[in-house]
């Protein structure tokens, strides 16, 4: 994965390119195929159909990535600024033709392309999106009736660039082009280490002193830029890997709970520009209602979604409301969130049933309706913050909020403890072990984190669920890409250690993290039994739970329950 926050682009392990995002992260992928050949005494070999042992790293804590194979090495990057990707192709053969063929699909289109070709480039188009394609001494060409395909070829003596770049326009996207080309390539990679070293040097170093943190840490810090879009702030779940949703219902979107994640981890990790981008985005997403629904693009506008609602989303946001608070004490920020808070605190309260328990929802996993513990674990998190907020803002409401996110407590455990299984249950009528039960104590507390039923509950996820190596199924049965152990499950059992004064627990979540990330230092959302990465790489919410992890003094967890008024605690953030 390379870009700037506007370009996003993702590759394969032998450098083909597979999607190019842009200009927005969820905007394409604009792209059916974009192949390098090498031309070898009249014979063409198309490197990603090489079977030779490819080899590939990302160039020390820098988004530029090296890729070779005996005697071919490429390196590839995205302009810190500019909408284009730059490939440095170099060969030991010295009578070499380079050939780059470009079938592209703006927008996902295969038709209404057009193409022209003029000296060493040649670029393809289709309403507000061009696609430019050159190299410096290169020829240029394109086939079918409108030239709905095309590329370059040049003499390859040694090392030959070649540059994609992108426009609303062909003339934008071609005088991009000629300015990367016009660029010596070694100060194009000087110029992006610097820009990756800004950023590593503007965040906080991680706290925990475990073996190969560090280096991850600085790695989901790179990540998390390429996933957070430049323009709105909002940061998608995963470069999209399935635009046509024949696996899954899609990647390249911004969840609301996600993002509350991810901003906790922004302001544990020092990030508070990040932050404070993430959050004022979020308002604009919200419906006039007060809640926020399953998942937008990254506009704010609604995108689409299989479930009426997943109520934890917006308890989760306002949570991390008044975690940015407690972190920044920015009171314009604060001011600014208040409406967008105390709409969604409204909201929240009309979603309490009798019992106190929150009325029917998608689950966490947006598999099941019922009524869940992690969402009123959210809930009670939410309105607690809510209320917090409105002792700053309208002190009226804070003890109404107060009151019932107490309620709210209070069902939990006369509604979802179960004295049959010796442990909480993850929705009223069903026992099924889950991974969210996990949220009862980290971050929401709506339960004592170290009391014997959170201790009991947890003692049975570790049992059923994990694996001595530290990894940890989402719940019993679960086959969703195989069902594999999941990163952030790890994770965030390892934030309940810390939470509850075990160092040793919170380590081994660390280490097991540790062990599960790519070649790359890239998180996926889950992990084979032989411990190889599968289904989405990298997955956000991973990243953000590695970054909670390693700077565990953000604890937002609330004061004894004895103790009013409650505190989300951000202490040592």
């Amino acid at each position: 994965m390379l870009g700037n926050g506007s370009l996003l682009v993702t590759l394969s392990e032998r450098a083909q390119v597979e999607g190019l995002f842009w200009p927005n992260l969820d905007r394409g992928p604009h792209l059916g195929e974009l192949r390098l050949g090498l031309e070898l005494d009249g014979e063409l070999r198309w490197l990603d159909e090489d079977p030779g042992v490819w080899e590939q790293s990302y160039l020390l804590d820098t988004n530029v990535l090296l890729t070779r194979d005996g005697d071919v090495e490429l390196v590839d990057l995205v302009h810190e600024r500019e909408p284009v990707l730059v490939r440095s192709i170099t060969v030991s053969h010295r009578n070499a033709r380079l050939v780059v063929h470009c079938r592209p699909e703006l927008d996902g289109a295969t038709r209404s392309l057009a193409s022209s070709v003029d000296g060493n480039r040649v670029v393809f188009y289709r309403r507000d999106v061009a696609l430019a394609i050159g190299t410096l001494d290169g020829e240029p060409f394109s086939t079918g009736l409108t030239g709905t395909e095309g590329g370059v070829a040049c003499p390859l003596h040694g090392t030959a660039v070649v540059a994609c770049a992108f426009g609303s326009s062909s003339r934008e996207a071609m005088a991009r082009l000629d300015a990367a080309l016009q660029q010596d390539f070694k100060s194009l990679v000087e110029s992006r280490r610097r820009y990756d070293a800004g950023r590593l040097s503007s965040a906080r170093r991680p706290s925990v002193e475990a073996s190969g943190v560090g280096a991850l840490y600085r790695r989901t810090l790179l990540a998390l830029d390429l996933l957070t879009d430049r323009r709105t702030g909002a940061v998608i779940a995963a470069p999209e890997l399935d635009p046509d949703f024949e696996r899954s219902g899609g990647y390249g979107f911004v969840w609301g709970r996600d993002l509350a994640f991810i901003v906790l981890a922004f302001l544990a990790a020092g990030r508070n520009e990040s932050a404070e981008r993430a959050l004022r985005w979020l308002p604009h997403a919200q419906e006039p209602e007060g809640l926020w629904l399953q998942r937008h693009w990254t506009d704010g506008s609604l995108a689409p979604s299989w479930c009426k609602h997943q109520l934890d989303e917006t308890g989760a946001i306002v949570f991390a409301y008044d975690a940015a608070w407690r972190a920044l004490h920015d009171e314009a920020l604060d001011a600014e969130l208040w409406p967008s808070a105390r709409r969604a605190a409204e909201f929240m309260l009309g979603t309490i049933e009798e019992d106190g328990i929150p009325r029917a929802t998608a689950d966490l996993w947006e598999e099941r309706d019922g009524r869940h513990a992690f969402t009123a674990a959210a809930i009670h998190g939410g309105l607690r913050a809510a209320a917090a907020m409105a002792r700053r803002h309208e002190p009226e409401l804070a003890e109404g909020y107060e009151a019932v996110a107490e309620q709210v407590r209070e069902a939990i455990d006369s509604e979802l403890w179960s004295d049959f299984h010796g442990r909480y249950l993850r929705s009223i009528g069903d026992p099924t072990l889950d991974v969210s039960l996990l949220g009862l104590a980290w971050p929401f507390a709506a339960v004592d984190p170290a009391g014997e039923r959170m201790r009991a509950t947890v003692a049975a996820l570790e049992s059923e669920l994990g694996c001595p190596a530290g990894g940890l199924m989402r719940y019993a049965g679960d086959t969703y890409a195989g069902g594999n152990k999941w990163v952030l499950a790890a994770l965030w059992l390892g934030l309940w250690h810390r939470q509850v004064g075990d160092p040793v627990g919170h380590e081994r979540s660390l280490d097991y993290a540790v062990s599960a990330q790519t070649s790359l230092g890239l998180l996926p959302e889950q992990v084979t039994e032989d411990g190889e990465p599968a289904w989405v790489v990298p997955l956000a919410w991973s990243h953000a739970m590695l970054l909670l992890a390693a700077r565990p003094e953000l604890e937002a967890v609330s004061t004894p329950q004895s103790e009013t008024p409650a505190a989300v605690g951000l202490e040592g953030a």
